[in-house]
């Protein structure tokens, strides 16, 4: 038995070559222009993903989701005006969307001096964002659609106005900014994959978050985890698909970006080695 190995490097990118990408891109094939194949006698068929990269942009403020804050509050000129503030698309941590809410609240003319309408702060010890109003006649509106309130771990509710302003309002429940704990990749290759929990869902790597945000993950794991794949064996393959979810089997946004994934495929393959019989 001699082993053998199939390396191939996968990635989303359209212009290497991936069609019928998904418009989140975390979806996409590869037409395999002269196939591939093992030989039917193939033992000990496995996948391995050895490397593989990914950005680390998957955002957490989604347009049309989660993305809009409705403030009532004073004007410069100390009218009380309703906003509708429109957070744009990203992976935020507290301070960045306290930005972005400010930086609108400002462009539409609200009261910034001697302080803006709300400031967002953590609470480190709950681990929960404090929401700070400024004013007395100052509000935030969570019973709205597409409000950040499950990322910012407030209840559907109206908040202010507040007499006795200012005023640091706790937020319910723990900030929920980390919406991805880890990235899985899945390929058909494989008819299982790794298994999770008591499931199978074709995963063929786990790839965890060890960057920053807005940096790129590369993966090369030591001991990179062997899929068996004896369905490979004898099987002609012209089309593989690839994609990407978290940890809650979730189809992920790549935000533009693309992933990619070195794969190699082990398997021993039976050689008959000849002989002569001796004469005495």
């Amino acid at each position: 038995m001699v082993p053998e190995e199939i390396s191939m490097i996968v990635s989303s990118d359209p212009k290497a070559g991936a069609i019928n990408r998904s418009a989140d891109g975390s979806y996409f094939e590869i037409q395999l222009q002269d196939g591939l194949q093992l030989p039917i006698e193939a033992l000990n068929v496995n996948i391995a993903v050895e490397e593989a990269t990914i950005w680390w942009v998957v955002p957490n403020i989604i347009t049309g989701e989660n993305d809009t804050m409705y403030i009532t509050g004073p004007d410069v000129g100390d009218v009380v005006q309703n906003y509708v503030v429109v957070i744009p698309q990203g992976l935020y941590d507290l301070s960045g969307i306290n930005q972005a809410i400010l930086r609108d609240l400002e462009n539409q003319g609200a009261k910034i001096d001697p302080d803006p309408l709300i400031t967002l702060t953590p609470d480190e010890p709950t681990q929960k964002v404090e929401m700070r109003f400024d004013y007395a006649t100052v509000s935030v509106d969570f019973t709205q659609p597409n409000t950040p309130r499950d990322i910012l771990g407030f209840n559907s509710q109206v908040l202010g106005p507040y007499a006795g302003a200012p005023v640091n309002i706790l937020a319910d429940n723990i900030a929920q900014f980390n919406q991805v704990n880890y990235f899985l990749i899945h390929s058909d290759l494989t008819n299982k994959g790794i298994r999770f929990n008591n499931n199978y869902n074709q995963t063929i790597a786990q790839v965890l978050i060890d960057v920053s945000p807005g940096s790129q993950i590369v993966s090369h794991p030591f001991n990179p985890a062997k899929i068996n794949a004896p369905e490979l064996a004898g099987a002609k393959r012209t089309n593989l698909r690839i994609w990407l979810t978290d940890d809650q089997d979730r189809r992920v946004n790549t935000n533009g970006e693309y992933f990619t994934a070195r794969i190699v495929i082990h398997y021993l393959k039976p050689y008959v080695i000849g002989h002569q019989s001796l004469r005495m």
